[in-house]
């Protein structure tokens, strides 16, 4: 069972966490680290996936300094390109039968070469949304329409996994791969062998027949079988996510 989130929780985890934080100062950005500090709901995040506090301490000393390393604080379309984001690749369409946000991934025709900066655009993707609706969980669809086994990305599927599961615990209601290959069957499998139960059981595979078991007809676009002419245009965001 995850560890309670509850306000003693979270002063034990701010204080075990921040001493050993004070060790590693040279290698966080402190805007990170005033953030844990004085943001109780962001401190909860780390206690939904871990099952004891050690293991919480580790996930917020490893997701701190990932997120200096990768400069999360300053993603932005300016310094990622804009040309990036007007590929479409990730976006914001819809809710689950849930209630939960759609978060559109289109890695079916994401180009491998650009793994590293694709890398950062899913970061800025998870950082928009929790910092403008924090404590809300999305939807991951995983459109792999298009996917070829030569184009099959292990480590940046295996990065994706890492971001639900490390970098921003708590946000991740369920992930759905739609249209896989069956070619890339044999790949997925050996994906979801990286994936603690919990995140198996949040994970479903459908195509455009049962895909409505998870988002009606409504919040899907005409290509997948729903009522939404949509065509992806950038600037601005197609959604309605006020940044904060």
């Amino acid at each position: 069972m995850p560890i309670d989130n509850t306000a003693e929780n979270v002063a034990q985890l701010r204080a075990d966490a921040t001493s050993q934080l004070k060790e590693i100062n040279d290698e966080l950005d402190t805007r990170d680290v005033d953030r844990f500090k004085t943001n109780d709901q962001y401190v909860g995040f780390f206690l939904q996936w871990n099952k004891d506090m050690a293991s919480a301490v580790k996930m917020v000393v490893k997701a701190l300094k990932w997120r200096k390393e990768f400069g999360v604080n300053d993603l932005s379309v300016d310094t990622l390109g804009e040309d990036l984001f007007k590929r479409g690749y990730f976006f914001v369409l819809g809710r689950a039968i849930d209630g939960s946000r759609v978060l559109h991934f289109r890695t079916g025709s994401l180009d491998k070469k650009e793994r590293d900066r694709n890398m950062k655009l899913v970061a800025f993707w998870f950082e928009r949304i929790q910092r403008a609706e924090p404590g809300e969980k999305i939807t991951i669809l995983m459109d792999t329409t298009g996917s070829r086994m030569m184009s099959a990305d292990s480590g940046f599927t295996t990065f994706i996994i890492e971001c639900c599961s490390t970098y921003f615990p708590g946000m991740m209601k369920k992930i759905i791969i739609y249209n896989l290959p069956s070619l890339l069957n044999a790949f997925w499998k050996l994906i979801s062998k990286m994936l603690s139960a919990e995140q198996r059981e949040a994970t479903a595979m459908c195509g455009k027949s049962d895909i409505v078991k998870f988002i009606d007809k409504d919040n899907l676009t005409e290509e997948m079988g729903g009522n939404i002419k949509f065509e992806y245009t950038f600037p601005p965001f197609p959604d309605d996510i006020v940044s904060k």
